[in-house]
């Protein structure tokens, strides 16, 4: 059920993003496929615009069915508790243990900022 739900909505946000492309290029243009839809050119804009918007629901749908036990982050740091408890024993403060984690992964700069941000906020959970 969770695998045909996903993939029902990465077919909707492939084909909401080609028709997206396909009116950003040929906005105005009146030989356009979109004219047997919509006579106006003027009116380009306006479709373009609802139709990125109708991306960014989509996404912020496909986001929401994602769950924090799902998060790798978050599951290294559980298989890591003892540890951590040990180290908050001896006085580190959760941003220590945050960037000690983040800087053992091998990723770039901005994962592992990231990953040093979503481990702030889980540790403060733990």
């Amino acid at each position: 059920m969770k695998n045909s739900k996903h993939l029902v909505f990465y077919i909707i946000l492939a084909v909401l993003m080609l028709i997206d492309v396909y009116s950003i290029f040929n906005a105005g243009n009146p030989n356009s496929i979109t004219r047997n839809i919509v006579p106006d050119p003027g009116w380009d804009f306006l479709i373009t615009a609802i139709i990125s918007l109708m991306i960014v629901v989509t996404v912020m749908i496909m986001n929401s069915f994602n769950k924090v036990t799902d998060d790798p982050v978050y599951l290294s740091l559980l298989d890591n508790r003892v540890y951590i408890d040990k180290l908050r024993e001896k006085g580190k403060s959760d941003q220590e243990i945050a960037l000690s984690f983040s800087n053992k992964l091998n990723e770039s700069n901005l994962g592992k900022k990231i990953a040093y941000r979503k481990a702030i906020k889980y540790l403060k959970r733990l």
